[in-house]
């Protein structure tokens, strides 16, 4: 029942760039693509679900100082800084490397999981079994409806993984 109510509501919110079927597929699909700060291939590349840009995951080559919202203007990752230009300070991205989802809000990350899954639906998060990795349509709605609604804080399994500092990602 609670399913029928939501639903007409939920395709009303900005939905996340769609992806593709099959990991692999996405993958291959930005292996060689630069980032847009330092031009070059990341070494862990992060895709923002939002608008589809392809950044650097904690690294050094593209930390800013200056954003709104970092501590005392501090020094900041290009995961952190790219969420206050792209979803005022909330982002869910994509960590290419590992299929998992990086979520921020504000100076606040945690590591949600991943939309895909195994044959058996288990997620394989340092992608060392091997085995090929499907979307898993109903969990990448549910993402997609906790970012639509910054229901991050009230899902106990977002709220209880909270980490707090954004010159880390």
């Amino acid at each position: 029942v609670l399913a029928r109510v939501l639903e007409p509501h939920a395709r009303r919110f900005p939905l996340m760039i769609p992806l593709p079927p099959l990991y692999h597929d996405l993958y291959m699909n930005y292996r060689d693509s630069r980032c847009r700060m330092c031009t070059s291939v990341p070494h862990r590349p992060a895709l923002c679900l939002c608008c589809g840009e392809l950044v650097c995951f904690a690294s050094e080559c593209c930390r800013r100082t200056g954003v709104r919202g970092a501590a005392d203007g501090g020094v900041v990752s290009e995961c952190f800084a790219h969420s206050v230009e792209c979803g005022a300070g909330t982002a869910a991205f994509i960590l290419l490397k590992t299929s998992m989802v990086l979520l921020i809000r504000e100076t606040h990350w945690c590591i949600w999981g991943s939309p895909y899954l195994d044959a058996y639906g288990e997620e394989d998060p340092e992608l060392k079994r091997g085995r090929p990795l499907s979307l898993n349509r109903e969990r990448y709605e549910q993402l997609q409806l906790l970012h639509s609604t910054h229901g991050f804080d009230r899902n106990s399994r977002v709220a209880s993984s909270w980490h707090v500092g954004a010159q880390r990602y």
